[in-house]
C-alpha cells in the first residue's frame, strides 16, 4: 500500500506561481527533467493573448534561463523551460522527502496542484511540514491508499492498440487528421468495433485522471 493525495501550494516569488496569478492560464507540467520542465500552456478564457503575455513573463523572470515554444495554436502553446532557482523547487523539495510527484502537475490561479505518492504517512506528514516551513500556502486536497499495482491505466491489449493508433494518427487534434473508417483498415477491424475500444479506452484514461483531481 501507498498513500496518495492531492495537495495544493502556493508561494511568493515563486515565478510559476506568481505569473499564473496575475495571467489567466492553466499550466500542465507533463515532463520534469532536472532544471527543465516540459509543460502546456492554455488560457482560462480561451483568447491566445493571455498564453502570450504568460511566455513573455517567463522569458523576463529572473528564475528562467531559456524558454522553446515547441508547438503552438489558438488553444494552447507546447513549451520546455529550463529554470535556475536559487533554492530547491516545490517539486525537488517533493523529491527529497522520499515522496513523488505523480505527474501532471497543474498550475492555475497562483498555486501548483500535486498529486503525492508517499510510501507512509510519517513520510507524508514530513513532506507537509517541510513544505510548510517553506511555502505560505500548502493545504490537503484528497487523501486516500490504494495498492501500487494500481497507478498503470487498466486498458485491455486491444484497446491500448486503438487507442495509439488513434493518437498518433492524429485523431485526437483539432481539426482531425483521421477518421474512423481509416483506422478500422489499418487494423482490419468494424468501424463499430473501433469505436467501442476508444470509448472505453477513453472512459478509463478519464476516470482515471479525474481520480487524481477529486
Amino acid at each position: 500500500m501507498v498513500i496518495q493525495c492531492t495537495i495544493e501550494v502556493g508561494a511568493e516569488d515563486y515565478y510559476s506561481c506568481d505569473l499564473t496569478r496575475k495571467i489567466p492560464v492553466r499550466v500542465t507540467l507533463v515532463t520534469i527533467n532536472g532544471d527543465t520542465g516540459f509543460g502546456i500552456a492554455e488560457s482560462s478564457k480561451g483568447d491566445e493573448e493571455a498564453i502570450q503575455d504568460y511566455i513573455k513573463g517567463l522569458k523576463g523572470s529572473p528564475s528562467i534561463k531559456e524558454v522553446d515554444i515547441l508547438h503552438r495554436s489558438q488553444e494552447a502553446y507546447w513549451t520546455r523551460v529550463i529554470h535556475k532557482l536559487n533554492r530547491p523547487s516545490i517539486h525537488e523539495t517533493i523529491l527529497a522527502s522520499g515522496c513523488m510527484t505523480r505527474l501532471p502537475i497543474i498550475v492555475e490561479h497562483g498555486l501548483q496542484y500535486h498529486t503525492i505518492l508517499a510510501p507512509t504517512q510519517e513520510t507524508l506528514s514530513e513532506l507537509i511540514r517541510s513544505l510548510r516551513t517553506r511555502f505560505p500556502h500548502v493545504r490537503i486536497r484528497r487523501l486516500k491508499s490504494q495498492p501500487t499495482a494500481s497507478f498503470r491505466v487498466a486498458l485491455t491489449d486491444k484497446q491500448q492498440e486503438a487507442f495509439l493508433l488513434a493518437y498518433q494518427s492524429g485523431y485526437y487534434e483539432m481539426p482531425r487528421k483521421s477518421r474512423i473508417d481509416q483506422m478500422c483498415r489499418k487494423l482490419g477491424i468494424k468501424r463499430v468495433a473501433m469505436q467501442e475500444r476508444l470509448r472505453r479506452a477513453e472512459r478509463r484514461i478519464i476516470s482515471e485522471f479525474a481520480e487524481t483531481l477529486a
